[in-house]
C-alpha cells in the first residue's frame, strides 16, 4: 500500500512539475524582444560568447532564469534582466524557445528574422581608438560599431562625444536609471567612459527605420505656440545632428521604438536626466499623436 502510495505521489510531483513550466509560446515570443540582442531573434546567437536557446528544455530555461533572477547564478547582463520576470514570464519565454528548432538552417527557413550581429564584412569601424576594445560588452546590444539592429536600444555611432560621456555618468551615479544599463556602468573609470564616447561617436549611423512625415517636421521645426511646445530644432538642430557642446544628442537616423520610448519616459517623469527638466517640460505636452509623428520624422532625418 505504501508503495502505491509513494508512485501516487511520484506521479503527481511530476505531473505538477510539468504544469509549473507550462507557458504560452506566443507570448513568450513577444515578452522575448529584449533577449534578442544577446540570444537571436530565432534563439540562435550569432555572438559566440552568449548562448543558444532554441529547442532547449523548457524546464532547464526555467530553472537558469530562477537562478538568475535570485542569485545563484551571477551574471552582470542576466542578473538585471531576470530581476523583474515572474513565474509566467519565465513558462512563457522557456515554452517560446523550447518551440524553435535548434538548427540555424530550419530557424531561417521557418521565416525566423535575426536580430543578432550582423555579420563581419557589414560592420564598418572607422578609426582606431582605445575604447574600441573597452566596447566589446556595449556589442549585445550597441552593434560593433553603434549600430543597434534593436530598435528598442539607442543607436550610439555618431553620437555627440559630450552627450555619451554624460549618459554614461548618469547611468553610473543612477541619475538615469536603467537596469541593464547600471551594471554594465558600474565599474567604469572617467578614461574608460572618455574612449567609449571617443569611439561612438568616431562611427557612422545607419539610416533610421522612420519615414518623412508633414505634422512631426512641422512640431520638430516650428513647435506649437499654443500649447506652450517649444520647437526641436531649438536644441537638436536643423539636421538632428545635436549639439554636443551643450550636450543635446543627436536624433536624426535613431529608430522609432527608441525615439518613442524616450519621449515617453520624459513625459511620464520616469526619465528626469535633462538639463533644467527642459525634455519633462515639452514632452509633458505632446499627445500620442504628436510622439509618433515626432519620432516619424527625426528618425527619417
Amino acid at each position: 500500500m505504501k508503495k502505491i502510495l509513494f508512485t501516487l505521489l511520484l506521479g503527481l510531483g511530476v505531473i505538477n512539475t510539468a504544469a509549473a513550466f507550462a507557458g504560452d509560446a506566443a507570448a513568450g515570443k513577444t515578452k522575448s524582444a529584449t533577449c534578442a540582442a544577446c540570444h537571436g531573434a530565432n534563439g540562435i546567437s550569432a555572438i559566440p560568447l552568449y548562448p543558444n536557446l532554441a529547442g532547449q528544455p523548457a524546464a532547464y530555461i526555467v530553472k537558469q532564469l530562477k537562478a538568475f533572477k535570485n542569485g545563484d547564478r551571477k551574471d552582470m547582463m542576466m542578473a538585471p534582466m531576470a530581476v523583474n520576470l515572474s513565474d509566467e514570464d519565465m513558462a512563457d519565454l522557456a515554452a517560446h524557445f523550447a518551440s524553435l528548432p535548434r538548427n540555424p538552417e530550419a530557424a531561417a527557413s521557418a521565416g525566423a528574422s535575426s536580430a543578432a550581429a550582423p555579420a563581419a564584412g557589414d560592420v564598418k569601424i572607422v578609426g582606431n581608438f582605445p575604447g574600441q576594445a573597452k566596447a566589446a560588452a556595449c556589442t549585445a546590444c550597441h552593434g560593433a560599431d553603434g549600430n543597434s539592429l534593436v530598435t528598442m536600444y539607442p543607436k550610439l555611432a555618431g553620437q555627440g562625444e559630450q552627450y555619451l560621456v554624460k549618459q554614461i555618468h548618469d547611468f553610473k551615479d543612477g541619475t538615469r536609471k536603467d537596469p541593464v544599463m547600471a551594471p554594465m556602468v558600474a565599474a567604469l573609470s572617467d578614461q574608460d567612459i572618455a574612449d567609449l564616447a571617443e569611439f561612438f561617436a568616431a562611427q557612422k549611423s545607419t539610416a533610421g527605420n522612420g519615414e518623412a512625415n508633414e505634422v512631426g517636421k512641422k512640431l520638430y521645426i516650428g513647435g506649437d505656440a499654443n500649447r506652450g511646445i517649444t520647437a526641436c530644432i531649438a536644441c537638436h538642430g536643423v539636421k538632428g545632428n545635436g549639439m554636443d557642446n551643450a550636450a543635446f544628442p543627436a536624433v536624426a537616423k535613431q529608430n522609432v521604438e527608441y525615439l518613442t520610448t524616450q519621449l515617453e519616459k520624459f513625459r511620464s517623469g520616469e526619465r528626469q536626466n535633462d538639463a533644467n527638466n527642459i525634455m519633462g517640460d515639452i514632452a509633458a505636452k505632446l499627445t500620442d499623436d504628436d510622439i509618433k509623428a515626432l519620432t516619424q520624422f527625426m528618425s527619417s532625418l
